[in-house]
């Protein structure tokens, strides 16, 4: 049996599949068994693969007809005989000490699954750079360096980034309890994230970046198509998820806000030509909801900001006027913001003015006083000494 069992899903990834392979397999630990699945390309994605596994005899390759990333892992991880699990993006890098590394933290903890962090290499600039979501500093401030229980961490859990990438994974865990991926969405490893994290007591934060994020106009997480309507279904599975773990009386706080906010943001994002198909099953969905014998506790729980996103979308008819709705709660919450911080100066401006007049009273009472009176000609008399200087 091999130690870790690399898994790479691939679509389409020719122009940057050389140097994701290739931090692989220039790894420095190499007890590995990479497993490469190529789902349905109609470049020469396969063909590289193929050529890799020919010079490589710890390279497996598997064709099959187009599944999304989930389904691909999926492949993979019936393949998988490894002791450790890892997914690797094909368009991605990671460091070449980075299995190595996190081989021996999941040795010498025992852990079910390591967290480390990523950076992002924006390949329009050329430039790199951190961002929270791939860092988790509340996270780390939460746990430091100790292994945790996720239990143990409260809403935390939420800012622990959920890509399956930037994680390695006891496979027995994986295989014990069943974990898959859903097949045909995007954003598919927020399931699998949180089946892993609901089965896993000993967890622990590895503060160091070991993997370079490519952003790039083809990536999934920029789509900005009609496949970013998939955020629906999967804000959808993620409160299933906790229902059927039975966490969701404990969240449903997070998770109903979660649910309106990140499908808002992901309209927001989308090319204009997709906004009404977008916003057509944005609205179905919320409308659905509303029909819902828990929308009065779904709507209680929901913030300000949120309930007005979930009444613009329900009273619209069409993306444009959503638009506009949403442009004047915008403009009507500046507006809000502006009249407190001038209701907030006019407060100080009155704490002042009686400041002055207090000022004003006791100058004058010291101008009146005795004291001032009797030493008036001394003060005349230094004022003309100062002169003759």
């Amino acid at each position: 049996m091999v130690e870790i069992s690399v898994i790479i899903p691939a679509y389409n990834a020719i122009d940057y599949l050389d140097e994701a392979i290739n931090s692989i397999i220039n790894q420095s630990f190499r007890d590995l068994e990479i497993i490469c699945v190529d789902d349905g390309s109609t470049d020469n994605t396969l063909e590289v693969l193929q050529s890799y596994a020919s010079k490589d005899n710890r390279i497996q390759v598997y064709h099959q007809e187009n599944q999304g990333p989930g389904g691909a892992i999926n492949t993979g991880l019936s393949k998988a005989k490894g002791k450790y699990i890892y997914v690797m993006d094909a368009d991605d890098i990671l460091d070449l000490n980075a299995l190595d590394d996190l081989y021996n933290i999941m040795e010498e903890k025992d852990l079910d699954f390591v967290i480390f962090k990523a950076i992002n290499y924006d390949e329009g600039t050329g430039k790199y750079y951190e961002h929270d979501y791939f860092t988790m500093p509340k996270l780390q401030k939460c746990v430091g360096d100790s292994v945790f229980d996720w239990r143990d961490i409260g809403d935390n859990i939420f800012y622990i980034c959920v890509t399956s990438w930037s994680k390695l994974y006891k496979h027995e865990l994986i295989k014990e309890n069943n974990i898959q991926m859903p097949s045909n969405v995007i954003y598919e490893d927020n399931i699998f994230f949180w089946q892993i994290l609901f089965n896993s007591s000993k967890i622990y934060f590895y503060d160091k970046f070991l993997y370079t994020r490519r952003v790039h106009s083809s990536s999934i997480i920029h789509s900005r198509n009609e496949r970013s309507v998939d955020t629906i279904k999967i804000t959808d599975l993620i409160i299933q998820t906790f229902i059927d773990y039975g966490y969701f009386e404990e969240f449903k706080d997070f998770l109903y806000n979660r649910k309106v906010s990140a499908v808002h943001s992901r309209y927001k994002l989308i090319n204009e030509e997709f906004k009404e198909f977008f916003f057509t099953e944005m609205k179905k969905d919320f409308e659905k909801i509303r029909g819902h014998e828990k929308y009065d506790e779904f709507y209680s729980n929901l913030y300000t900001c949120n309930k007005t996103i979930f009444n613009n979308v329900i009273e619209s008819e069409t993306h444009v006027e959503y638009d506009l709705r949403e442009e004047f709660s915008n403009l009507n919450s500046e507006y809000n913001d502006l009249k407190m911080e001038v209701n907030s100066l006019k407060k100080k401006n009155k704490k002042l003015d009686e400041k002055v007049m207090d000022l004003n009273k006791f100058n004058k009472s010291l101008l009146s006083s005795k004291s001032w009176k009797f030493t008036k000609p001394f003060r005349s008399f230094k004022n003309f000494l100062r002169k003759l200087k």
